[in-house]
């Protein structure tokens, strides 16, 4: 199935203490005059020690942000279509700034779980996203290209903060792969945006607002999506507008996104309209 033609979505350690006695002849000691710490303290001490030895090890460490500016473009069809992200990349640094690129094989649960600490001031999702049910609470998940395994993440599923998803629930051949949802921006990324712009190019980014919401929470300053399906072919023309819009012509985030509309217009097969959140993001610049 041609990819520029339809977006599918579906979605212990113990410590012990021993007395070494010396060799020779023990001095004589009377005992009156010996303090002998009682079995309490001995007791204390060493749940003390295990307990330093616990924070040391398990305690949170803060996460600092990696100074990167720039963009960053995270592209799981890249093996199946480069074309947006090669125009995009020699776009951005004909203006000099800076891009990364991930792609493939390196968008995984822990990539997602690392975004924030990178320090961006855009951030493109190139990447298939899907929800549960046609139901308008259902929460919308991001896919990775990392292949579902029971055994792995299992707090983060437990929890339902990662799942399993497939890109076309009509094949019998696709094997699942991890899908990251809002629960998981709130909980389990590391961080935060420090005002970044995410640009969600893919579907049913604002079929609903939890997941936008989860990345305004995290720092981000705003989100930009679809809230419909939508091609592959149609978001990438759309996306390289919004990004021209935004850099080259400075306007602000409402302002793009209504050029964007007016020129390409919905979606022709799933009528799906680009839109931003929050509202009063719309009259931020992109700092770049």
């Amino acid at each position: 199935m041609n990819v520029k033609d339809k977006c599918f979505s579906s979605l212990k350690s113990c410590l012990a203490v021993a007395a070494v006695p010396r060799r020779g002849r023990a001095k004589s000691v009377k005992a009156k005059h010996k303090y002998r710490p009682s079995r309490t303290v001995y007791a204390i001490t060493l749940t003390l020690l295990c307990i330093a030895v616990l924070v040391y090890f398990f305690w949170p460490r803060p996460e600092y942000v990696s100074v990167k500016s720039g963009v960053a473009i995270v592209d799981s069809f890249y093996s199946l279509d480069p074309s947006f992200t090669d125009e995009a990349v020699a776009f951005l640094e004909s203006k000099g700034i800076h891009v990364d690129v991930y792609k493939d094989s390196e968008v995984t649960v822990e990539f997602y779980r690392r975004l924030p600490t990178y320090g961006y001031t855009l951030i493109i999702l190139r990447v298939h996203a899907g929800i549960l049910e046609r139901d308008p609470t259902s929460p919308t998940f991001l896919f990775t290209k990392e292949p579902y395994e029971t055994g792995k993440y299992v707090m983060e599923q437990l929890t339902e903060q990662v799942m399993s998803g497939v890109i076309d629930p009509d094949n019998p051949s696709e094997k699942p792969v991890f899908t990251v949802g809002p629960l998981f921006v709130s909980m389990s990324m590391k961080g935060r945006f420090n005002g970044s712009v995410i640009v969600l190019s893919s579907c049913l980014g604002l079929y609903n607002t939890q997941l936008a919401e989860a990345f305004i929470h995290k720092g981000a300053k705003a989100f930009i999506s679809w809230d419909e399906k939508v091609s592959l072919q149609h978001t990438d023309k759309a996306c390289m507008l919004l990004l021209k819009a935004l850099i080259e012509d400075r306007v602000t985030i409402e302002e793009a996104v209504e050029k964007v509309m007016k020129t390409v217009g919905p979606d022709q097969s799933y009528h799906s309209t680009l839109k931003y959140y929050p509202k009063e993001a719309g009259s931020l610049k992109l700092g770049l």
